[in-house]
């Protein structure tokens, strides 16, 4: 008697392997955002400051400053969804909302400002309150300079998180601009700048 031997091979379960092929693209794709979400980002202004103005000197408490940072910020967020604040109080705080794992969250992120030579000023990060959140500075400097539209005299650079306004070049040149001289955040404050108007 002839005994029939058969061989059996393994059938391959297809739902595992697509499963677990799944979830290896969803865990890559993750590992990805959160990489190039958090990469330093820097902005540079694009505006050019004045050649020739006649300067005049303007001093400003901490409301008439809020009021004007209100207008330039106002005027940069026109037609556009997203929406932020800047604002002076005992430090100089950028508010808005950021996307953290699907859900927008608000975020308040406080700067120490320093007048720099040139008129300028030169904003360093100090805090960021965004609940409970441990969402790292740099994080949040990231998400705002690549979704949010600033203006062309801001530039940010998250990897020293630190964020300049140009105040020397707005209005490109041609227009009205500004030269920071004094910044004091005590009390109501005392902020000394410098109005520049062009030369025709």
């Amino acid at each position: 008697m002839q005994r029939h031997t058969e061989s059996t091979t393994p059938t391959r379960n297809w739902w595992k392997t697509g499963f677990i092929t799944l979830i290896a693209v969803l865990v890559v794709g993750f590992l990805v955002t959160i990489f190039l979400a958090t990469r330093p980002v820097k902005v540079a202004a694009t505006a050019q400051p004045a050649a020739q103005s006649t300067n005049i000197n303007v001093t400003l408490n901490k409301q008439q400053v809020n009021a004007l940072a209100d207008y330039y910020v106002n005027k940069s967020l026109k037609n556009q969804a997203m929406k932020y604040r800047f604002q002076v109080a005992d430090h100089a705080m950028l508010t808005g909302s950021t996307e953290v794992l699907g859900a927008h969250v608000n975020f308040s992120l406080m700067f120490n400002p320093t007048v720099l030579a040139n008129g300028d000023v030169k904003l360093t990060a100090q805090k960021l309150s965004i609940g409970s959140l441990p969402v790292p500075v740099s994080f949040v400097m990231t998400y705002v300079a690549k979704n949010y539209p600033l203006p062309k005299w801001v530039a940010m650079d998250s990897g020293h998180k630190t964020m300049t306004l140009h105040l020397t070049a707005i209005g490109n040149g041609k227009k009205l601009s500004y030269a920071a001289k004094t910044i004091d955040l005590s009390g109501k404050g005392k902020f000394v700048f410098q109005a520049r108007i062009p030369k025709n």
